[in-house]
């Protein structure tokens, strides 16, 4: 159980901007890979397009290779992303994806890249975040193309790399976009009139970012449903509840106005006491609701089961995590949905074939994008059955073939509209 609960760390800490928990490993894997061929049932790949799609004007009647690099292979939220890339890409486009074995740090990293460019790889899309600014370098330097999956660059990163022709970009939750998460969570249960909360920081004492910042929110959403004077440690607005978070790496409980925080845990220790703690926690007397920043249904879902507590987690749509919904261990997810992949392949195949999307001015990709919220087993049912599909899922070859070859407004309008409900829209 604590070895399958400690990959939970390290997908924290991978999708971060900090080393985390990779760095702490001695040994590292040699970055071997291995192949998804474009095939369908034995079949070539299904390429043909609309002839209204701009991808009709590209010529894709070659196979081209792209090389994955992960540096988790287990988790829910990574599993589905392989699933979305290797049984529905691979088998619609003509493409070839190599995947790396699971990477340790920055070394297996550059050892990983290695082999794609000795196979001839054309582009090179990572989940993986030790160094990435060594990635882009290292695939610039061999002309090849590189594109940031399901994350993002810190400011100063965007800046200094935003014009190198091979960047192709980055498609996922900003910091601010997890700032919300945090805060419409803990909004969700205030509007309810829930007064009592805990909360699960997560990889908040390794001081990752996307954490904090989810946080932050709940605890600003706190202070705005606190009342007159409410405040947490002095500050009162969403800039100084992040600077008092990274001050001392932890979540102060107390109250928050008429609010009160009775209690936290952080990190992931993952021992006896550890868990100990999550336990205590969760049985704490009055306590209504458990926030968590990441995943909160695995480390307290059996010690509230039966109890008026609710939990709220952010993660991945897997089956499991419907699963606690209907046995009452989970209330409120806000999750990824594997397709949410998909833009950042189409911009990546794009360039590839000659036809690659920048922003007006001529750099490369930076947009956002943010989770679907679930709040019942039926919602979160409805989602699952389209997230988990690997015939018709959220975003179709119909849909990604309108941005091969598209212009930014038109890529970057496509990417914005990432819920649910306007996705099925497009359908």
């Amino acid at each position: 159980m604590k070895k399958v609960l400690a990959m939970v760390l390290c997908l924290a800490l991978s999708v971060s901007t900090l080393v985390g928990c990779g760095s702490t490993k001695e040994e590292t894997k040699e970055a071997t890979a291995t192949t998804q061929t474009a095939e369908n049932n034995g079949e070539s790949a299904q390429t043909e397009t609309s002839e209204s799609s701009p991808a009709a004007n590209l010529d894709m009647s070659k196979s081209v290779k792209i090389g994955v690099l992960v540096s988790d292979s287990t988790t829910a939220e990574s599993l589905a992303f392989q699933s979305y890339y290797k049984e529905y890409i691979a088998n619609n486009y003509n493409v070839e994806l190599m995947y790396s074995d699971e990477l340790a740090d920055a070394a297996a990293e550059k050892s990983a890249i290695d082999t794609f460019i000795t196979n001839n790889c054309k582009a090179v899309i990572s989940f993986s975040s030790f160094d990435r600014m060594a990635q882009l370098k290292q695939c610039a330097d061999a002309n090849v193309y590189y594109a940031v999956a399901t994350g993002t660059l810190t400011t100063e990163e965007y800046e200094s790399v935003k014009t190198n022709e091979y960047y192709i970009g980055a498609i996922g939750p900003s910091l601010d976009v997890e700032y919300q998460t945090g805060y419409d969570m803990a909004k969700y249960y205030l509007d309810q009139g829930k007064t009592n909360f805990a909360i699960f920081g997560g990889a908040v004492p390794y001081y990752t970012e996307m954490h904090i910042y989810r946080a932050a929110g709940m605890l600003t959403a706190m202070v705005e449903a606190g009342g007159e004077g409410a405040n947490y440690q002095g500050a009162t607005d969403k800039e100084g509840i992040i600077a008092k978070i990274f001050e001392t790496a932890t979540v102060e409980t107390g109250a928050i106005g008429t609010i009160n925080l009775v209690g936290y845990v952080g990190g992931y220790d993952m021992d006896d006491a550890w868990f100990a703690k999550c336990a205590q926690m969760a049985q704490t007397e009055g306590l209504e609701v458990i926030l968590a920043v990441g995943n909160g249904s695995d480390f307290f879902g059996t010690s509230v089961q039966g109890t008026d507590v609710k939990i709220a987690s952010v993660d991945a749509y897997a089956s499991a995590y419907g699963e606690a919904m209907e046995a009452g261990m989970l209330d409120y997810l806000s999750g990824k949905f594997s397709a949410s992949i998909g833009p950042i392949f189409a911009a990546t195949y794009s360039a590839t074939l000659g036809a690659p999307i920048r922003t007006e001015e001529g750099n490369a990709l930076a947009l956002d994008q943010g989770y679907w919220i679930a709040t019942s087993y039926d919602q979160f049912s409805e989602y699952y059955a389209i997230d988990s599909s690997t015939e018709a899922p959220a975003y179709t070859k119909a849909m990604l073939d309108t941005l091969l070859g598209a212009d930014y407004a038109t890529f970057s309008d496509f990417v914005s509209k990432y819920s649910f409900d306007e996705i099925k829209a497009m359908q």
